[in-house]
């Protein structure tokens, strides 16, 4: 069954990738893949067909990535969206197990993978929701606000959308802690296998970068996090399995750390901000240049539905003069019913007549009959 990789951006989606597609996991060829960028310099491992087609479901919808729209109850059986569903089921059906994608926006649009995979497993990367707005931050979108609520909005659609029996929560902490122990435990939902010597190599080919962000719980619930959203993450936090358990265990263990504020503002020189502004555009370049591959193949999805409808206005051309011819003989053929309808009136008036005369010959013979029996009755009484 397929294995869908997803979670709110920066929560170590990626990292998670990287583990199951090293134990045999298809997540579709490094000639589909987003190439590295700054911020992710061993690669995203999302195949862009599913992530072009994610973005096209939220756009549909009145939304983006960073604008999750309103999902109204039923949305992923709407016409609007029909087309892009019988690209997912191409896209799919080409697939052999054991096969999936990883790509957080799934976060938003798994009840629409859910009507087309029904047995779709999911992996639910889950990581404290200030590092993750923190990372944002660095990325220059906007303000921690902003990501704690975004944090929210993936993890609440995705938490109603996913089947507790057919999902898993890792924490990014987990993978952090003990990585053997939590790829154990991955391996063990997904039903994939790897030897001893393929799961070392795994885990030496596979370890996170350095950890710019290093939040906690406390801070969490001292935080301007929504109390909704503080809910959810204890929740996803209780189903993160044993080895964030112990990582939790140990970090109540630590000194207390103060409550989250706004950082002190640091003395910088000018030169220190510039490189830290050269450092976000050249981020955001090379976010750019992952995005080519993306605009390349929508502008190929366009080409192709050009020559689509090209070939439809062909066609069509060519039916319109049968429907034409049809149309002429359709008309000859009401015509001609309808000068067979005349003829059928003038039969039944015909019929009419002849029965009328046929009464009233009937009625004369009748008298006649009568006339010659009084007569012989007259000439036999004078004989």
């Amino acid at each position: 069954m397929p294995i869908c990789v997803a979670g709110m951006h920066r929560a170590g989606t990626s990292l998670v990738a990287r583990l199951l597609e090293g134990a045999g996991l298809d997540l579709g060829g490094a000639a589909h893949f987003a190439p590295p960028a700054a911020d992710n310099r061993d690669g995203y491992w999302e195949d862009l067909r599913f992530v072009a087609l994610n973005d096209r479901l939220l756009d549909r919808l009145g939304g983006a990535w960073d604008t999750p729209p309103a999902l109204p109850a039923g949305w992923e059986d709407r016409a609007a969206i029909e087309a892009v569903r019988q690209e997912a089921r191409a896209l799919v059906a080409a697939r052999t197990e054991p096969w999936g994608w990883k790509d957080p926006r799934t976060s938003l649009t798994l009840a629409f993978w859910k009507r087309l995979l029904p047995d779709l497993k999911v992996v639910v990367c889950v990581r404290n929701p200030l590092e993750v707005s923190d990372s944002l931050r660095a990325r220059g979108y906007t303000s921690e606000r902003f990501g704690l609520a975004l944090w929210e909005a993936y993890h609440r659609v995705l938490d109603e959308a996913v089947d507790p029996s057919f999902s898993v929560v890792t924490h990014y902490e987990s993978v952090l802690a003990d990585p053997g122990a939590e790829l154990d435990r991955l391996l063990a939902f997904t039903g994939l296998t790897a030897s001893p010597a393929v799961r070392q190599a795994i885990l030496a080919g596979a370890k996170p970068g350095a950890r710019h962000q290093r939040r906690t719980s406390a801070q969490v619930e001292s935080s301007g996090l929504a109390e909704s959203g503080k809910r959810l993450y204890a929740s996803l936090c209780a189903r993160s399995g044993p080895v964030y358990a112990e990582a939790r265990r140990r970090e109540a263990q630590e000194p207390a750390v103060p409550p989250a504020g706004p950082p002190a503002p640091e003395r910088r020189s000018p030169e220190d901000q510039l490189r830290e502004v050269s450092a976000v555009l050249a981020a955001r370049d090379e976010e750019l240049a992952s995005m080519r591959p993306v605009l390349v193949a929508r502008k190929e999805e366009v080409d192709s539905l050009k020559h689509v409808l090209k070939a439809r206005d062909a066609e069509i051309a060519s039916v319109l003069p049968l429907l034409a011819a049809r149309e002429a003989e359709l008309a000859n053929a009401h015509a001609y019913l309808a000068s067979l309808q005349a003829a059928l009136a003038d039969s039944a008036r015909a019929l009419d007549a002849a029965a009328a005369r046929d009464r009233r010959l009937r009625t004369l013979s009748g008298i006649a009959g009568l006339i010659l029996a009084a007569v012989k009755r007259r000439l036999t009484g004078s004989a």
